[in-house]
């Protein structure tokens, strides 16, 4: 056979075209099918079998427990209808659901829930399983995707438990209301006495309507249940990773709550397509069958591993783990760490003087490709950060979700790949081709050091490039294009899913974070890269050609469209006759848009306990402000007691205060119940504080709480319902043609001040 035409390079060493071409294209490949990790399977029929999932009988169900798809918030008679449509699902199984109404106050919020229970018996009540989902929604969507999914999923899991075999353990299901509304529903039923017997949780959400069913979060100790995952999940998604950045993100699901009370297990959501999430189009037509079929196959299989757990699932270790291609989760004990950086380091440090040893690597070049390599990691993101400031420049970027994902995306990524073209051959001739591959292992090290040191759960992401790399380099020391492409290879299975979903998970900001992602999947790439010779310019070229085209189109394409609505709210706010409209976006308004719907072309204060401006429109009926009685002012041991009685005067549905930040939070009590510790520590202290109930009786809520009595107090009593004014019909027309509401919707706001001096 002849051999493939090779040529030397500078220092003599053999270049391999070929070889080079079959790394990068294997590179792409590795990159292409990480993908597959996060997406989710096809949907099953109604012909299904019995004891599986089928998302499209999931799909009839949600559709019948939607009804017309209205919103449905906590307190509303709409959610009281998708109530009692979920407790007909479940009877038309022959089970019987409980309600438990309770009144349940969580870290700022009170409300009188009704959570949905159901037993599924099993073989013993002991260490059961609690199935979770909430069935509330946000004022100004339907909620099909937060979280219709997962009740749907809940009643057709429901279905094939009770059609599959005795489980050994009982299985509990719960449908919970006010998730909403600070985890109201998670929050009642932990105070319930069947949560006792409760051992393991799956809980399901959404923050959009389309994607994998992604597992988010587990609990401390969680190398048990990992290993359960990986037994029980035919299309695992989701990675150590995800979990560590979640933990340090503001946010919180009803699995918050369990494993706060010491509940071991799962909770899957998902994540594409947020820019419909709380809003109108959060609905049963642009839910993926998919993702439905996806969240339901994890749900059932979850429940059914842990329902056969034979032990405790805490353990004192977390796990390591990532899917593999979509197929298969891989783990190991956070313990393995360091041993693992032990071995990583010590092959990559043994590397070095072997090569050093065989004239491939000299010391001083090693170093200087070192300092380069970390450069050349910066670059993409330096680049990124540019490009991101010219686009927002431009008007591409006005909402952290826009129409022009995939432009922006294919953007950030070529960017990378157009630096790593046009500077690999430079670096090869500078360095050498051996030399620059060591180098590009260095970054992957010094991850590897800081996630083992600081996030652990993270540390898959440098040990196994660096592993691999060091590992292939031994057995193939003068191959540094298959050395360290194989290393590439396994940093794309890794960091390519980031690359592409970073845009998903936290809009435009993560555009840069992608540049950085995907150059530094391609920076072990890079003697692979040279070894093209004159190809690599050429490849480095075009892909700045595409960055620039992809820029261009999302400069061009409209930020808005059907799929991607313009998110904006109006508010209706003021005390008395002088309440007026106002427009609150999330996202920059066209400029016709304010003087059109006439609305100020200045923001000004809002409301007078905030600091943020809205642009004001015109005046509009008067809003009767809540009443304060004072019920009882009292000092004792130097604490100023007050007991507050607020009322509505207008019927609103909701109502609370704004405290001073001074005022004693531990001491607040709503109708006797006190709050429940903040879940997070505040950025930083706010000037008020707010406090409310939904479903505000006719007698009002009494409040009571503590200060210091030399303190003066000023607070607002505020109520707030549902829309605004009727005769303000022609401004929502007018914003309904551009955007739509989000979060709690449009809102009448209406308040009081009360200041009352230090104590006597």
């Amino acid at each position: 056979m002849q051999q493939a035409p090779t040529r030397k390079n500078h220092d003599g060493r053999r270049s391999f075209p070929v070889l080079s071409s079959i790394m990068i294209a294997v590179f792409a490949l590795a990159a292409l099918l990480s993908l597959r990790g996060n997406e989710p399977p096809a949907p099953l029929g109604h012909d299904a079998p019995a004891n599986g999932f089928s998302a499209l009988r999931a799909r009839d169900a949600l559709a019948r427990i939607l009804g017309d798809g209205s919103p449905h918030p906590t307190g509303s008679a709409a959610n009281a209808a998708v109530r009692d449509r979920i407790v007909a699902e479940f009877a038309a199984l022959g089970l019987a659901a409980q309600v438990q109404r309770r009144f349940v106050c969580g870290t700022s919020t009170c409300a009188t829930v009704e959570n949905i229970v159901v037993r599924l018996p099993g073989a013993s009540p002991e260490r059961s399983v609690l199935l979770s989902a909430h069935y509330d929604s946000v004022a100004a969507g339907p909620g099909a995707g937060d979280d219709g999914a997962g009740v749907a999923a809940l009643v057709e899991v429901a279905r094939a438990l009770k059609a599959g075999p005795l489980l050994p353990r009982d299985v509990w299901l719960l449908v919970n209301d006010g998730e909403e509304v600070d985890l109201l529903g998670a929050e009642a039923f932990v105070r319930e006495p069947e949560f006792a017997d409760i051992a393991s949780v799956v809980n399901v959400e959404a923050r959009g309507t389309t994607g994998a069913s992604l597992l988010i979060e587990t609990q401390p100790g969680n190398v048990a249940v990992i290993a359960g995952v990986g037994r029980a999940l035919a299309r695992p998604a989701g990675t150590s990773l995800d979990y560590e950045i979640y933990k340090t993100l503001p946010n919180d699901t009803d699995f918050t709550v369990y494993r706060r009370e010491g509940r071991s297990g799962v909770s899957f959501a998902l994540a594409q397509g947020a820019a419909r999430y709380h809003t109108p189009l959060d609905n049963l037509a642009n839910l993926d069958p998919g993702s439905l079929q996806h969240h339901g196959d994890n749900l059932l299989a979850m429940a059914r591993e842990l329902a056969t757990a034979q032990a405790d699932l805490k353990r004192p270790h977390d796990a390591v783990f990532f899917n593999v291609f979509g197929g298969t989760l891989a783990s190991w004990p956070v313990t393995w760490n360091l041993a693992l950086l032990l071995l990583g380091l010590v092959a990559w440090t043994f590397l070095v003087v072997r090569l050093v040893r065989m004239k491939q690597v000299r010391a001083l070049p090693l170093l200087g490709a070192g300092l380069a390599a970390m450069l050349l990691v910066a670059m993409p993101a330096g680049l990124g950060w540019a490009m991101h400031a010219l686009l927002g420049a431009l008007g591409a970027t006005p909402a952290p979700w826009t129409a022009q994902e995939p432009s922006l995306i294919a953007t950030f990524a070529l960017l990378a790949v157009a630096t790593m073209g046009l500077l690999a051959r430079p670096m090869s001739r500078w360095f050498g081709m051996s030399t620059v591959a060591l180098a590009s292992l260095l970054p992957f090290a010094l991850i590897a050091i800081a996630a083992v040191l600081a996030m652990p759960g993270a540390s898959h992401a440098g040990l196994l490039p660096l592993i691999a790399g060091a590992l292939a380099g031994h057995a193939w020391p003068r191959r540094p294009v298959l050395w360290t492409g194989l290393a590439a290879v396994v940093a794309a299975m890794l960091w390519f899913p980031y690359v592409v979903y970073s845009y998903a998970a936290i809009g435009h900001p993560g555009l840069p974070v992608a540049a950085l992602l995907m150059g530094l999947a391609l920076l072990p790439l890079l003697p692979a890269l040279a070894g093209l010779g004159r190809g690599a310019p050429v490849l480095g070229g075009a892909a700045l050609l595409g960055t620039l085209a992809f820029a261009t189109l999302a400069v061009v394409h409209p930020a808005f469209d059907a799929n991607v609505p313009r998110p904006v709210n109006l508010v209706y706010a003021g005390s008395g006759s002088d309440a007026r409209v106002f427009v609150n976006p999330f996202t920059a308004l066209p400029s016709a848009f304010l003087p059109a719907a006439g609305f100020a072309a200045t923001a000004g204060k809002m409301l007078p306990w905030s600091p943020m401006e809205r642009h004001a429109g015109r005046k509009g009926p008067a809003l009767a402000p809540p009443t304060i009685e004072i019920v009882r002012d009292s000092v004792s041991a130097g604490r100023r007691h007050l007991q507050l009685r607020l009322r509505s005067t207008r019927g609103a549905t909701e109502a609370g205060l704004r405290l001073p930040g001074h005022v004693d939070m531990a001491s607040v009590r709503i109708d006797g119940q006190p709050l429940m510790p903040a879940r997070h520590e505040p950025s930083a202290p706010a000037p008020f504080r707010g406090i409310s109930m939904i479903g505000l009786p006719a007698g009002g809520m009494l409040i009571e709480f503590e200060a210091g009595a030399d303190a003066a107090i000023e607070l607002y009593a505020v109520d707030s319902s549902p829309g605004i004014p009727a005769s303000l019909a022609d401004v929502v027309r007018a914003r309904d043609r551009i955007a739509v509401p989000i979060h709690n919707g449009d809102t009448s706001l209406a308040w009081t001040r009360l200041a009352l001096p230090p104590a006597p």
